[in-house]
C-alpha cells in the first residue's frame, strides 16, 4: 500500500474516531483533503468493512434522498484490554468506538508456580479464546502493568509486584507469538490513554492521572502501596526521555525509607482504615503534586485505583494544597477540574485498550490482519494456531 494511501485511511479512522459519526464532506472539510481523495479511501474503507455507510435522519426541503453519514463498523472486531496485577488480572474488550463488549476478572494468585511468560501467555490466549467463542474477533491486546516500561522497545525495565529485577523483553517473549498486534504500558499512562479517548470530544489535553494500587497480599514488594502518576501534555501521554516519567518518591522521605512515602509500610498498609493516617498520607502526596499541577497549568486532576476507598477527603485535600501552593487569587473552579477515574476500577485494562486502538489507527494494516485471524478461526483451525502463527 503506497504510503500516502496509508496516511489517508489512518487519517480517516482517527476522524471517525473523535465524531462517531460523520459525512464524507465534513471529513475532507477538517483534513483539507480533495472529496474525491476522500471518497476513494472511504470506498476502499467500506469493500473492507472496517467502515459503514448509513442513511439517517430527513430529506431536504425538496425531498430527495436522506443525508448519508458514514462511522467506524462496531461488528469488524474488539481490541482487548488487560491489567496485570500480583493478585488478579482485570480484562475488558472495547469495540471499534470504544463501547465495553465484554469483561472480566481473572485470579493470578498462583503465579509463583509458573514463569511469568506463561502466566501472561495462559491469560491471553485464553481470553482470546473466550471472545471468539462469543463470535468476536481480536484485533489487537494492549496489557498494562506496575513498573517501569519502555513503550517503544516494549520492555518491561523494572516491576517490583510482578518480581521483574532485570529488563524483560515482552515483544521477544509474547508480542512476537501473537499474529495480531500485542503492546504493554506502564499502569498509570494506560490510564491516561483511557482519560483521552474518554474525553476525545471535549478537547481535553493538559492533565495528570494519579493512580494508587492497594497489594493486598503482596509479599515481594517493599511496600503494600504502590502510587505512579501519568501525564498528558497537549493531548500525548508524556513519557520522559527514558520511559520513566511519573515514577514517584516523596521529598519527604529519609534515606532509610524504601518505599515511596514517609509512612512506614504498616502505617501505609492502614491508611484505608485509619482517617489519621489516610490525612497524613493524602496531604503528602497532594502538596507535591499540586506543585506539578500548577507549574505546569494543567487543566484536570485525575484519581484512580484505590483512591476511591479514602473517600471524598481525597478531593478536598487536592484542591486546598493546589490553592495553598499557587502565589496569586485562584479565580478557576477547582471542584469542577479534580475527579476520580472515568472507568473506576478498569482504568488501566480499558485504557491499555484504547491505546491499541490508537495503534490500529495509525496502520491500518494491522487492522487487515483481522481477514487473515478470522479465517484462521472460522475453518475450524486451532486457537494455538491462531496465536502462534507470526506474519
Amino acid at each position: 500500500m503506497k504510503l500516502t494511501k496509508k496516511v489517508n485511511r489512518s487519517l480517516i479512522l482517527r476522524e471517525l474516531w473523535l465524531l462517531r459519526k460523520t459525512s464524507r464532506v465534513e471529513i475532507a472539510k477538517r483534513l483539507g483533503l480533495d472529496k474525491s481523495t476522500i471518497s476513494q479511501a472511504i470506498h476502499e474503507l467500506i469493500d473492507k468493512d472496517v467502515v459503514v455507510e448509513f442513511e439517517e435522519g430527513a430529506a431536504g426541503p425538496r425531498g430527495g434522498r436522506k443525508p448519508t453519514f458514514i462511522s467506524l463498523n462496531t461488528a469488524y472486531g474488539c481490541v482487548l484490554g488487560i491489567e496485570f496485577t500480583y493478585e488478579t488480572c482485570i480484562v475488558v474488550a472495547i469495540d471499534m468506538i470504544g463501547s465495553i463488549v465484554y469483561e472480566t476478572n481473572i485470579s493470578t494468585e498462583k503465579r509463583d508456580r509458573i514463569s511469568l511468560t506463561s502466566l501472561i501467555m495462559n491469560v491471553l490466549e485464553s481470553c482470546v479464546g473466550t471472545l471468539h467463542k462469543n463470535g468476536l474477533v481480536v484485533l489487537g491486546i494492549g496489557v498494562g502493568i506496575p513498573g517501569v516500561v519502555h513503550k517503544e522497545k516494549q520492555t518491561i525495565r523494572y516491576s517490583a509486584p510482578l518480581n521483574i529485577r532485570s529488563q524483560y523483553d515482552f515483544s521477544k517473549e509474547i508480542a512476537s507469538r501473537f499474529l495480531i498486534p500485542v503492546v504493554i504500558e506502564n499502569d498509570a499512562n494506560a490510564c491516561v490513554w483511557g482519560e483521552l479517548a474518554n474525553h476525545r470530544q471535549n478537547g481535553l489535553k493538559d492533565f495528570i492521572f494519579l493512580l494508587l494500587q492497594a497489594r493486598c497480599g503482596c509479599q515481594k514488594t517493599s511496600s503494600q502501596v504502590g502510587f505512579g502518576i501519568g501525564l498528558s501534555m497537549n493531548g500525548h501521554v508524556h513519557y520522559g526521555h527514558q520511559y520513566s516519567a511519573g515514577e514517584f518518591r516523596s521529598l519527604f522521605c529519609s534515606e532509610s525509607v524504601r518505599g515511596q512515602f514517609s509512612l512506614s509500610d504498616v502505617d501505609l498498609a492502614a491508611i484505608f482504615e485509619n482517617p489519621l493516617l489516610g490525612e497524613r498520607f493524602l496531604a503528602e502526596l497532594c502538596s507535591q503534586v499540586a506543585i506539578i499541577v500548577n507549574t505546569l497549568n494543567l487543566s484536570h486532576v485525575f484519581f484512580g485505583g484505590s483512591f476511591e476507598m479514602l473517600g471524598s477527603r481525597v478531593k478536598e485535600i487536592m484542591e486546598r494544597e493546589i490553592r495553598k501552593n499557587w502565589p496569586y487569587p485562584y479565580d478557576d473552579d477547582l471542584e469542577e477540574s479534580i475527579h476520580f477515574s472515568s472507568f473506576g476500577y478498569q482504568a488501566v485494562a480499558y485504557g491499555v485498550a484504547s491505546m491499541m486502538l490508537d495503534t490500529l489507527f495509525g496502520d491500518v494494516e494491522l487492522l487487515e490482519r483481522r481477514d487473515v485471524s478470522k479465517r484462521i478461526l472460522t475453518e475450524g483451525n486451532s486457537l494455538n494456531e491462531y496465536v502462534r502463527i507470526v506474519t
